[in-house]
């Protein structure tokens, strides 16, 4: 320990706050909070009770910082921020914060029923659901069997002589626009349809059933028909729901902790029924604790909006009556976290441990198997190219370009058999030339000059290289390294036949296509090609971006750059108001109605050539 840190360790306050543990490098590798930051920080380090992952976040720990807050409230919501802007190493899979889709039942006088990403107190909701496409189900399912408008007209003020739209036609709305339906009967409709989606579809069972035998007792054969497959679609979308209490509403939280690696499992609970599970693993938690894992991932899972429910069922929460209070703040309404210790209850969260836990096993039976394709592919190449050892560090390039323009190369990287992303690197192609050699050529002197100059990022030797294309393309980067007077490995990976070429051999090695050293050669390549493709589309999507923008009037170089780094596609931007894009830095109101108009003078156009 560094004299630094050891007199920041001296003055830590017994205040509540968040800390922030730096590497020697000074960046960020861990956050977390406290409700005395003395005890707990100096825990880390007095402490010999600790596993093996936060012995070894501790052995980084360089230097730390903290802010002191008034609560643990506080504390709860500026962990969350802080996790989610530096990406901390071992904090790093917490920081996401997924929303999902609701259906809302609007609270105007004529309710539409919709999707909804945010839960806001603007109508009735329901779920969340856990994906588009369950939600988009139901919502058809919803206005098949209730004819409720979508349009957004405003009903208050009705106007004269209105004529129904085609969706009437269709049996899809029932017209309130043009009265055809009362509004108590409408209201009836809006109720049926939040009988239907609050997870209650006996008495609608019940109800189509009750109909379709009027159709068939009236010879309504294509009607009854209709019926039956509005009720085979209702119970198809209930029959996966588990009735597992009388009542209620729950969001029920467990976790599986092992060696540093975590499953987190979520059950939604509406009405008595599960709707819905989600499981999220997590490899790399290090130092931390099931309560704090979870206490994390609720903090982050509702920082948008708060839990739609009041009660949520949890195995352990660090902070109980902090992050209470901060749920509470976020839902607008009180919220309660519970730990039963039997009854129903019980049985759910024992249900998501059950659940946590078999994704975790799973999880390890692959691994386990993936590890063991690692090592054999490692294996096969260390005696294939007469390693000294197996090539812990493999880095693969490729180039990318359409006809010449936009060049990119890509370099991945493999360490021991498994891909490291934040070792990837990407090079725009500087020489404007439809010559994949010399763009070789270029990208490996542009890294490994890098090397030789202990360039941050690009300091650490690979034991291989891979170049993908044939002789031509590894003489290329052969040549190069012998410029540079490294004797690094390298090999070719062509695509026609998946041949192994090495330097001064005009014959491949003999290695069976799907031989596990060439499927691990296989797999870095494809992730080089994929990492390349994405950066050439990004610059070509920029360029034709900006090319567009440059017949905005004031609309210069930094405002077009500015526009494509907030929005990124002409769609987007299209989208956008007048408001929102004068709200910009560097931008006014003039400029922003430029834009505005611009992008929607040409739907004018075919709007009035239409009509």
């Amino acid at each position: 320990m560094n004299e630094r840190l050891s007199a920041k360790l001296k003055g830590l306050p017994d205040s509540p706050g968040v800390y922030m543990m730096k590497n020697a490098a000074g960046r960020i590798i861990y956050v977390g909070k406290a409700k005395n930051l003395k005890n707990r920080v100096r825990s880390y380090f007095h402490s010999r009770e600790h596993d093996a992952k936060t012995q070894a976040m501790v052995s980084h720990i360089d230097d730390l910082d903290y802010i002191v807050v008034s609560t643990e409230r506080e504390a709860f919501m500026l962990e969350n921020n802080l996790i989610k802007r530096y990406e901390p190493l071992y904090n790093i899979e917490l920081k996401d914060s997924r929303g999902y889709p609701y259906i809302r039942i609007t609270n105007e006088e004529y309710p539409r029923v919709e999707l909804a990403r945010r839960y806001a107190k603007d109508g009735q909701y329901f779920g969340p659901y856990l994906s588009n496409s369950m939600a988009n189900d139901l919502l058809e399912l919803v206005n098949e069997i209730y004819p409720l408008r979508t349009c957004r007209q405003n009903l208050n003020k009705p106007k004269a002589n209105v004529r129904p739209c085609m969706r009437y036609m269709l049996k899809k709305c029932s017209a309130p626009c043009a009265q055809m339906i009362s509004r108590e009967k409408y209201s009836e409709l809006a109720k049926g349809a939040a009988c239907l989606l609050g997870g209650s579809p006996d008495a609608i069972i019940a109800r189509l059933e009750e109909n379709m035998l009027k159709a068939s007792e009236r010879q309504q054969y294509e009607k009854a028909a209709e019926l039956r497959d509005r009720i085979g679609t209702v119970k198809k979308l209930y029959q996966q729901q588990k009735v597992v209490l009388p009542g209620g509403d729950h969001d029920v939280i467990a976790a599986a902790l092992k060696d540093g690696y975590a499953v987190i499992c979520a059950l939604y609970v509406r009405a008595g029924r599960i709707i819905g599970t989600d499981i999220n693993e997590y490899p790399e938690v290090g130092a931390i604790g099931v309560d704090q894992l979870i206490s994390q991932y609720i903090a982050g899972r509702y920082a948008k909006e708060g839990p739609m429910c009041s009660v949520l069922l949890v195995e352990e929460a660090e902070g109980r009556e902090a992050l209470e209070e901060y749920l509470s703040s976020k839902a607008r309404r009180k919220v309660k976290l519970l730990t039963p210790r039997k009854g129903d209850k019980r049985k759910l969260l024992d249900m998501a441990k059950a659940n946590a836990q078999e994704r975790m096993n799973k999880s390890f039976e692959r691994q386990a198997a993936m590890r063991a394709r690692r090592e054999a592919g490692l294996t096969q190449l260390k005696e294939a190219l007469g390693l000294e050892k197996w090539p812990e560090r493999i880095e693969c390039f490729d180039i990318s370009h359409i006809q010449g323009t936009d060049t990119v190369a890509s370099m991945v990287v493999l360490l021991n058999g498994a891909p490291a992303p934040k070792e990837y690197r990407r090079f725009k192609i500087r020489q404007d030339q439809n010559d994949d050699f010399l763009s070789m050529r270029e990208v490996i002197s542009r890294r490994y000059k890098r090397l030789t100059q202990g360039s941050e990022g690009f300091s650490d030797p690979p034991d291989l290289i891979v170049i993908d294309g044939g002789k031509g393309q590894l003489s290329s980067a052969c040549g190069v390294l012998e410029e540079l007077g490294l004797s690094l490995r390298a090999i070719g990976l062509a695509k026609k036949m998946e041949e192994v070429f090495v330097p001064g051999e005009s014959l491949p090695l003999e290695l069976a296509p799907n031989s596990p050293g060439v499927l691990l050669l296989q797999t870095i390549r494809d992730e080089a090609h994929r990492f390349a493709i994405t950066y050439h589309r990004s610059l070509r999507n920029k360029r034709g971006l900006l090319s567009q923008l440059e017949g905005i009037l004031g609309i210069g170089e930094k405002r077009r750059k500015l526009l494509f780094k907030t929005y990124g596609s002409v769609e987007r931007i299209k989208q956008a108001s007048v408001e929102e894009l004068s709200a910009l830095e560097g931008m006014n109101a003039l400029s922003a109605k430029e834009v505005y108009h611009f992008f929607h003078r040409e739907d004018k156009e075919t709007d009035q050539a239409e009509s």
